[in-house]
């Protein structure tokens, strides 16, 4: 029973995730595309605070709690961001092969410990050694 509601929390906070009714802050970040504007990922300052705390920082400064955050200036890429987030609502379920390289350098840069962890694990079970390696020392661990 005691696994049940941490299962339960994840889904439940994962389905929250850029959900504009229920957020109370909007992460401003590179389109697809250069002609297309910024795009708008929609998340919640606990969550982002309680992860990161250079994200922490960035929304509650001394001026007060940001209701939007831009960063489009160092997120160029908004479905690699996306998924970085999500990883932040469902307890990094979302990593993949395609994306951990990616991932780990995200939580690096953001100091999401646990999500790095998560990632190194996921590259030694996942990758052979060298390969492994290779991500690892690109990563600058």
């Amino acid at each position: 029973m005691s696994e049940d509601w941490r299962a339960w929390l994840w889904k439940t906070l994962g389905e929250q995730f850029n959900v504009p009714s229920l957020s109370d802050c909007v992460l401003l970040v590179a389109g697809r595309r250069e002609e297309e504007k910024k795009e708008k990922v929609y998340v919640h300052k606990l969550v982002l605070s309680l992860h990161s705390p250079i994200l922490g920082r960035q929304l509650f400064s001394a001026h007060g709690a940001k209701q939007e955050l831009d960063l489009s200036e160092t997120e160029r890429d908004i479905d690699t961001f996306t998924e970085f987030m999500q990883c932040l609502y469902d307890n990094g379920a979302s990593i993949t092969e395609d994306n951990v390289e990616t991932l780990l350098g995200l939580a690096r840069k953001y100091q999401v410990r646990w999500l790095q962890m998560r990632c190194l694990n996921y590259i030694a079970r996942h990758f052979s050694n060298d390969d492994a390696l290779f991500m690892v020392i690109s990563e600058g661990y």
